[in-house]
């Protein structure tokens, strides 16, 4: 089973051996896919670092055990912010585009947004501008 980005630029292709990928349950090889999806989506690369259980067992006590979980929350924060700042810059150049006239169809295409997500992202269209 293989699975590759659709989007323009460099592309990433995860894939299962045949026979691992027919010994999953039905909902495990969705749940690759998806995570297949955000891969591309995110550029490749290990979403989380990975905890070595021999580490943590040889670890000089609970105050170095904690460190690591102040590095990790440390580390997921770092992310949570710069995927808000993506989608923020996202939304600006969606509505940007729309601004200038660009069909939504395309705009779905591009933003890879489905016609409702696009829809949550632009202003009405008898809305008033937001004061800030």
């Amino acid at each position: 089973m293989t699975q590759t980005a659709s989007n323009p630029g460099p592309q990433l292709t995860v894939s299962l051996p045949a026979a691992a990928a027919s010994a999953l349950p039905a909902a495990h090889v969705q749940d690759f896919d998806a995570a297949a999806g955000l891969a591309a989506t995110l550029g490749g690369g290990p979403l989380v670092p990975q905890i070595d259980p021999e580490a943590v067992a040889a670890a000089g006590g609970p105050e170095d055990v904690l460190s690591e979980v102040w590095r990790t929350s440390s580390y997921l924060e770092s992310k949570q912010w710069e995927l808000d700042s993506a989608l923020e810059a996202l939304r600006q150049a969606v509505q940007k585009a729309s601004s200038a006239g660009v069909a939504q169809d395309e705009l779905c295409t591009a933003a890879n947004l489905s016609a409702e997500e696009l829809a949550a992202i632009l202003p009405a269209p008898d809305a008033a501008p937001a004061i800030i």
